[in-house]
């Protein structure tokens, strides 16, 4: 067998494994749901985000019932941010603030001691957490609160898009969407590879079992943390590809803020372990591949193995975009696989750097 029919194949094998997790997820996520009289906290962290907190708490509020309250925790922000708090408290009785004041050390450092004081404050069945720069449909509490249909089920992962209008915020909703996609199918088939903090629920009573994030290790990706302490609980956990529960949330403005946020993933991975390698080494074989036909001068297999590459990508994330009703983004589907294949370059480089710089704050 040639290098480049092990290159394809390998591929080719890895795009089958995963899309039978897209499968199971599209199934899951296409189910209807009956009403349930579970409350609901929605937990908000807000550092200096009185640009964004506006919009999102005007569509956050759209959805209606008197089992819903917004905790909004104002960590330590020097902006505006509390007056816009206070100002749509004033519209809607069901929106709650938390003030921080206090820098946190330990596990509740950073996001997840944000989160962490919300939640004990909270007073619903299910704590959805989500970011102040995002926005939401009218469905989405509902949709996401009727999934908890069993007591066996703990936590709910939802898709993320981003809010484009530039090639750079589309090139990022297609990684966002790949992301995504991986993520959801790993877990359909048992393998809890990552999730979003933006759209992410949980039984209050399981975080209280775990321990929340006081009792799991500190992370700048606290999400990934605190799905591996559920997983090992051995609770289900849910992440359907569904439109009405997903979120829509904004792009890294430029390319500095777009590196940090790469940096920042890239160092919370470490906690998927020997799941993590198994990435890495898909990704030194492809490039092997391609610069082994380099050097030989191949351009057939140059062209065989991106053409694979951008192909396998796409069959993968076809079936999320088609569930997330998302079919003015098919022209960016090429570029942004394409665009993937650049990142993976970054991100080797990335994993030199250890200090991570995320919200003006640094974090090892």
């Amino acid at each position: 067998m040639s290098v480049i029919d092990l290159v394809l194949t390998l591929f080719f094998a890895k795009t089958l494994f995963f899309a039978v997790g897209v499968f199971r997820s599209r199934r899951i996520g296409s189910r209807t749901y009956p009403d349930n009289s579970l409350t609901v906290s929605i937990v908000i962290p807000a550092r200096n985000e009185e640009e964004h907190l506006p919009k999102c708490l005007e569509s956050l509020i759209q959805n209606k019932g008197d089992d819903i309250e917004f905790i909004i925790v104002n960590d330590r922000s020097h902006d505006s941010t509390q007056d816009v708090i206070n100002a749509y408290s004033d519209i809607d009785k069901r929106i709650k603030c938390i003030e921080l004041t206090d820098e946190r050390t330990g596990n509740l450092r950073g996001k997840p001691g944000a989160l962490h004081a919300g939640i004990i404050e909270s007073s619903g069945d299910i704590i959805m957490m989500t970011d102040a720069d995002c926005t939401f449909s009218s469905q989405w509490v509902q949709s996401v609160k009727n999934m908890y249909d069993r007591d066996s089920i703990a936590m709910i992962a939802g898709f993320t898009t981003i809010s484009a209008s530039s090639a750079f915020h589309h090139l990022q909703d297609m990684e966002w969407l790949m992301n995504h996609t991986l993520a959801s199918a790993g877990l359909a088939l048992g393998m809890p590879l990552g999730c979003f903090g933006n759209n992410l629920s949980i039984r209050k009573s399981v975080y209280e079992e775990v321990g929340g994030y006081l009792g799991i290790p500190f992370s700048v990706t606290e999400d990934l943390q605190l799905l591996q302490m559920i997983s090992r609980s051995g609770y289900e956990i849910h992440y359907p590809i569904n439109a009405n529960n997903a979120v829509s949330t904004m792009p890294c403005p430029d390319w500095k803020s777009f590196v940090s946020q790469q940096h920042r993933w890239v160092r919370g991975s470490e906690a998927l372990g020997w799941k993590k390698h198994l990435f890495v080494v898909f990704a030194v074989i492809f490039w092997g591949g391609l610069l082994f036909s380099i050097v030989h001068g191949d351009i057939m297999g140059i062209g065989l193995m991106l053409a694979m590459r951008v192909a396998c990508d796409c069959l993968l994330i076809l079936p999320s975009l088609h569930s997330l009703k998302r079919f003015n983004q098919l022209p960016w589907i090429i570029p942004g696989m394409l665009f993937m294949i650049f990142i993976e370059i970054m991100v080797a480089i990335l994993l030199l750097k250890k200090d991570v710089q995320w919200k003006g704050q640094t974090f090892r």
